[in-house]
């Protein structure tokens, strides 16, 4: 279905299209009237070269029906022997768009085949010298070809001029933004790891605090602290306008110390990690620690819990992520899949994963992820 503004569009350039051929073709019977004056053009004449430049209406939108069309309206004017004059520049003109229109193979194979033929016909109906034939039809074909293949080059010059124009300015404004979330949410993590350090340290001289105050406290400062430290590790390149690529911020190594952070904050985690973490490649590993952060977040946020279970397996060729919880758990509504969700989705997917989050049979909530890496060192 055309839409109106696709209509609104289309209209202009029909109508540009018909007045061309309409002006081509005016010009072309007045420049036939005074080709030879010993043979004056009759009506069949002008309805001929009419025709031809009719066939260039449509040489935006089907530029083989233009090329085809003039060029068999020119042979048949020339079958009938009618006055010499400038029509041989109209299927000229539909050279020009349908090289400029289709790729260099293809335009190569039908002027070929073109060629061919006009030195046939051009030997059947008029000189029989083939050299000057063969001379006059190189420059009537590849003239207008080579100027459509000019124009075309500069137009995907200019195309790719602009788009890389519009990358530079995306570009921009990302670096714009990191720098926006860097001093803002930096600023923010640095207070509040300050404020929970002055805390404890004003907590220390009375011994009569309750030993989960401190704690909390503790876990409040290291986590702040880790957090500006993947801030930090994560905008540094952009903020400082290098087009650089991010490096993987988390480490399988550094899940116990994430767990505990969380278990210190009151929630019960059981974290089991097996296998060999060395092998597992610093973007899967990174994926690894972004999901299992992320699950428990959602756990402390959502699930009402008393307890997770965090099951890490680094095997030879994949990792894979479970985080369970005991919470009050619930289907998850594909409509309304929040940031956390579709975020370690969308993670998983770029590393080549498979990720599922759903409710447990029983109770609780369950986030899973398989994660591919064996086929990557077979490359490497």
């Amino acid at each position: 279905m055309t839409t109106p503004t696709a209509a609104r569009t289309k209209l202009p350039a029909l109508a540009f299209d018909l007045g061309l051929a309409l002006l081509l073709g005016v010009l072309t019977c007045v420049a036939t009237i005074g080709a030879d004056p010993d043979h004056h053009p009759g009506l069949l004449a002008f309805a001929l070269i009419g025709l031809t430049a009719a066939f260039l209406a449509v040489r935006r939108r089907r530029p083989e029906v233009a090329l085809a069309g003039t060029t068999a309206a020119l042979y048949l004017y020339l079958g009938l022997d009618l006055p010499a004059g400038p029509i041989f520049l109209l299927p000229a003109v539909a050279v020009f768009f349908y090289a400029f229109a289709r790729p260099l193979k293809t335009v190569l194979v039908v002027l070929a085949a073109l060629f061919v033929l006009h030195i046939a016909v051009q030997t059947l109906f008029g000189p029989t010298d083939l050299l000057v034939n063969a001379s006059v039809t190189v420059f009537w074909l590849g003239i207008p070809a080579t100027g459509g293949r000019i124009v075309r080059e500069a137009r995907h010059s200019r195309m790719r001029q602009r788009e890389a124009e519009r990358e530079r300015y995306r570009a921009d404004e990302r670096v714009q933004m990191a720098r926006e979330i860097h001093d803002v949410v930096g600023h923010s993590l640095a207070v509040v790891s300050l404020n929970a350090g002055v805390a404890l340290h004003v907590l220390g001289k009375h011994p009569g605090t309750p030993d989960e105050a401190v704690e909390n406290l503790q876990a409040i400062r290291d986590a702040a602290g880790r957090a500006l430290q993947d801030l930090r590790a994560t905008l540094a390149p952009l903020r400082q306008g290098q087009q650089l690529e991010l490096r993987p911020t988390g480490a399988i190594a550094d899940i116990p110390s994430l767990v505990d952070g969380v278990r210190k904050g009151g929630l019960a985690v059981d974290c089991t990690v097996s296998g060999d973490p060395d092998a597992v490649p610093a973007n899967i590993a990174a994926t690894a620690y972004r999901l299992v952060q992320e699950s428990l977040t959602n756990v402390i946020r959502h699930a009402e819990a008393t307890g997770a279970r965090v099951r890490i397996d680094c095997g030879p060729e994949r990792l894979t992520v479970s985080v369970e919880d005991d919470g009050r758990g619930g289907a998850v509504d594909p409509d309304r899949l929040g940031q956390g969700i579709t975020g370690m989705m969308e993670r998983v997917r770029t590393a080549g994963g498979v990720f599922s989050a759903a409710p447990k049979i029983g109770g609780g909530f369950a986030v899973e992820a398989d994660l591919p890496y064996g086929y990557k060192k077979e490359r490497a």
